[in-house]
């Protein structure tokens, strides 16, 4: 009975000791935490907290309302640089040694509950290396870091929003940092990430804000839903703000997706690779106005642009679907702009890549199929090689049954005509480069009428649509052809350089109805 009891004491003193020791080293690293904060010297932060919470047991520290502030209390006290306001922060399964001795946390993850971060404009840029992970390498060392329910904003000079995004949840796993990956672009190593947040907003600069209702994103895949590009300005003011002329853009995207994506650096060249990209329900209005200085700078086709890529970018298939595209063109403030739709509009683009680590290099094709001005069908292949340096490419046509009064916006405002009467049939080949094109144009009407339109656009010039209309035969077809079809074989455009591949294209389907339609006294009107 006496060893019982004897044993009894033992255990019970030897379990008062071990509460004691734990919440004495308890009590002692609540104290110890601000000073391994705040020991490091290019630590750039102060860090205050109302309550920590140690369970030795457990291996779990629980910090709560914590305060997030710049250590220069001169940056302080002019709002500049980051501060934040964190409902709690959970760090478990600590090393007690390395709190205790070498004044370093080591812990196995970190939650953080309901940030909130504000960065105010400061001389130093913002880096993520230098702000985030530099910062924290000698003093907090995890394995993992969840984010949950975090809201962030930016803020310029005069406090309006740069960027900003709520309900933010990351988390971020097999987090390595050391000598070697501080230097390197990504300045850490992970296994994976996921990443999420909503109510998104970025300011471009100063013609552009980015909206998006949420992003979904991780290491291997991106969602971003109800994207918005919004222009900051009515056309009128746009055009006074530039110097030279430009396409305004206005455009949204009811979902942006990348199922399988892989990406990163080597040898500090970015890689991006993704087997598709989906756009679906874009809507976007590209408004030109005339109006403006010219731009004489030289126009890269598109092969050129790719090629010059300085990353390494590899998309197998580009998949634009059920979508809407217009582009309006106006010469002058008194005028309608000519307007070019494309709606229900589907498109494949394969084989999107720079030459950069490439041993193949397949043709770059694209599928177009949609409804020109909301009721013809359309379709059209375009494909090139961005290897070619004359930047080579073919685009063929195939437009069906449109009223043909139904392109007066576009003809009225580029060609002076306006048309009425059955469009059957247009098709087209276009073989072009980076200085001309050659190739054929067919179309097929009935009932054609013309009518010819003053400088201005707004009269009527009527000797010479008298002239037109009997010049132009009331119905298509070359003699013993039976489709119908007025045809050109030897269509000649010279490219503008200073203008876009669609202009280019633009003149060449022009030079075809000229040839095809307009008598001679009306092509010199036409332009």
């Amino acid at each position: 009975m006496k060893f019982v009891k004897r044993l009894g004491i033992i255990i019970v003193v030897l379990l008062l000791l071990l509460i004691a020791v734990n919440y004495g080293a308890a009590w002692y690293i609540e104290k110890k935490l601000p000073e391994v904060l705040q020991a490091e010297k290019d630590f750039p932060y102060n860090i205050n907290y109302k309550d920590a919470d140690v369970q030795l047991l457990s291996g779990s520290i629980i910090i709560t309302e914590a305060y997030v502030a710049p250590k220069d209390t001169a940056s302080a006290k002019m709002n500049k640089g980051a501060y934040g306001k964190i409902k709690s922060i959970e760090a478990n399964h600590f090393n007690l040694w390395g709190i205790l001795f070498e004044d370093r946390i080591e812990v196995k993850n970190v939650i953080i509950d309901t940030p909130e971060i504000i960065l105010y404009p400061r001389e130093k840029k913002y880096n993520a290396n230098d702000d985030l992970v530099e910062p924290f390498k000698q003093t907090i060392k995890t394995e993992s870091v969840i984010v949950k329910n975090g809201r962030f904003r930016m803020l310029d000079t005069l406090h309006e929003f740069i960027a900003k995004a709520d309900n933010i949840n990351f988390e971020i796993n097999n987090i390595s940092i050391d000598s070697n990956t501080i230097e390197k672009n990504i300045p850490l190593r992970y296994r994976d990430y996921t990443f999420s947040c909503d109510s998104i907003y970025y300011r471009v600069n100063e013609f552009y804000n980015i909206t998006a209702k949420s992003i979904n994103t991780s290491d291997t895949s991106f969602t971003a839903e109800n994207f918005k590009l919004i222009p900051l300005q009515k056309r009128l003011q746009f055009n006074r703000m530039i110097p030279v002329e430009r396409d305004q853009f206005t455009i949204s995207a009811q979902r942006i997706a990348i199922p399988s994506t892989n990406w990163g650096f080597i040898n500090d060249t970015l890689y991006f690779h993704a087997p598709e990209v989906i756009l679906d329900n874009v809507n976007a209005n590209i408004y030109r106005g005339k109006m403006v200085k010219d731009d004489q700078s030289v126009k890269k086709l598109y092969s050129q642009m790719l090629r010059e890529l300085t990353f390494d970018l590899k998309v197998d298939k580009l998949m634009l679907k059920k979508s809407k595209i217009v582009y309006e063109e106006q010469q002058a403030y008194d005028r309608k702009p000519g307007i070019v739709s494309f709606t229900n509009f589907y498109a494949s683009v394969y084989n999107v890549y720079s030459p950069i680590r490439k041993e193949k290099f397949p043709e770059t094709n694209i599928d177009v199929q949609c409804k020109f001005m909301g009721t013809a069908p359309l379709k059209v292949n375009w494909h090139f090689n961005i290897t070619d340096k004359t930047d080579a490419f073919t685009i063929n046509g195939h437009l069906q049954d449109i009223d043909a009064s139904q392109i007066n916006t576009v003809s009225g405002a580029l060609m002076n005509v306006h048309t009425t009467g059955n469009i059957k049939d247009v098709k087209f080949t276009f073989h072009g480069n980076r200085n001309n094109a050659h190739g054929s144009f067919a179309i097929a009407y009935t009932d054609l009428k013309l009518k010819v339109l003053e400088k201005d656009g707004k009269g009527r010039r009527g000797l010479l649509s008298f002239l037109g209309n009997l010049v132009v035969k009331n119905k298509s077809g070359n003699k013993g052809n039976e489709s119908g079809l007025k045809e050109v074989d030897d269509i000649t455009a010279e490219r503008d350089k200073t203008k876009s591949v669609f202009n280019f294209l633009w003149r060449f389907v022009q030079q075809g109805l000229k040839q095809t339609i307009l008598p001679k006294v009306v092509q010199k009107v036409a332009g």
